[in-house]
């Protein structure tokens, strides 16, 4: 063992006397023989450089399908115990409820957090770890359009600025998982005991009304700018466009597309467009979508292929 790995180490058995809870980043799910234990799958979460076990009845309360959400995420975790060896034992259910005091008692409700997203559900929820808590952004609080499918192009280890909407503790049933709540039951979240919702829409609002007020700084009639598909608008071949600064405007396919690929582009897509009307006062604009990612195009030529329009 390496100078800088016995430091970790003593830091880590530190940890284990004071009930110190500490973060790492969980990197690999695999099977993992320690001592003379028999093999089991274990979580791997990388601290400081040096590796630290836990099984997965100390990391949830109960048994999950998948725990890709949290992979690339920081989680916290208490020290357990250090085997002769020098493997680290740790766990997350237990540093929980020290992460929650320490959250409510510094985070309030209008505050600007920084989270990592865990995962997306069908029913377009958004899950976020922020500083270990789980928390979640309802799908009318992802940004001022419809979404259609977050799925398709919000993935996981995504780092997004968020404003705290509200913080509520649950009823003891709720937060050992037997909650449902938009749409979504037995979620990692109830383990935390208070619903934490999030809103990307707002801290996205702020600044969009900016760019809005000086919109002739980013963007005028006729410039071209890379867009990507957020929805479908009203009319065959209209789409809502998020643009780079995170302005969302409607697009029309131009005539030559509009043949080739029967009005169905789907949501996540990036396109190339043409600004053609910008409205500061109605915060409105319209834009023509002329060039399609290439890769993408032997399989959008298959007639109505996304198109919602069509059976």
């Amino acid at each position: 063992m390496n100078n800088a790995n016995a430091a970790v180490l003593e830091l880590l058995r530190d940890s284990m006397k004071r009930r110190f809870v500490q973060y790492g980043v969980l990197e690999n799910i695999r099977e993992v023989r320690l001592a003379n234990d028999t093999s089991e799958e274990l979580l791997l979460i990388n601290f400081n450089g040096v590796t630290v076990y836990c099984r997965k009845a100390d990391f949830v309360k109960r048994e999950l399908k998948s725990y890709s959400g949290f992979l690339q995420t920081s989680v916290p975790f208490i020290v357990k115990n250090i085997t002769p060896d020098g493997h680290v034992i740790v766990n997350r259910i237990e540093a929980l409820p020290i992460v929650s005091r320490a959250f409510i008692r510094n985070v309030s409700e209008g505050d600007i957090v920084t989270g990592t997203v865990t995962g997306v559900t069908a029913n377009n929820v958004v899950f976020v770890d922020i500083q270990g808590v789980p928390c979640l952004i309802p799908p009318q609080e992802w940004d001022s359009s419809r979404p259609i499918n977050l799925r398709e192009f919000v993935k996981v280890g995504t780092e997004l600025d968020l404003q705290v909407l509200t913080i509520q503790e649950l009823p003891k049933k709720e937060s050992e998982g037997e909650s449902e709540v938009e749409g979504v039951t037995d979620n990692k979240s109830w383990e935390f005991g208070y619903r934490v919702r999030l809103s990307r829409k707002a801290v996205m609002s702020e600044e969009i009304s900016r760019i809005w007020d000086r919109i002739e700084d980013h963007y005028t009639v006729g410039d071209s700018t890379v867009a990507k598909i957020v929805g479908f608008a009203q009319g065959m071949n209209s789409y809502f466009l998020e643009l780079p600064k995170g302005l969302v405007i409607v697009g029309n396919l131009q005539n030559n597309l509009r043949r080739q690929y029967g009005g169905g582009l789907p949501p996540g897509l990036k396109v190339h467009v043409t600004i053609e009307r910008m409205n500061k006062e109605q915060r409105r604009g319209k834009a023509k979508i002329f060039k399609l990612d290439p890769t993408l195009q032997s399989v959008l030529r298959r007639p109505n292929a996304f198109n919602p329009n069509f059976s």
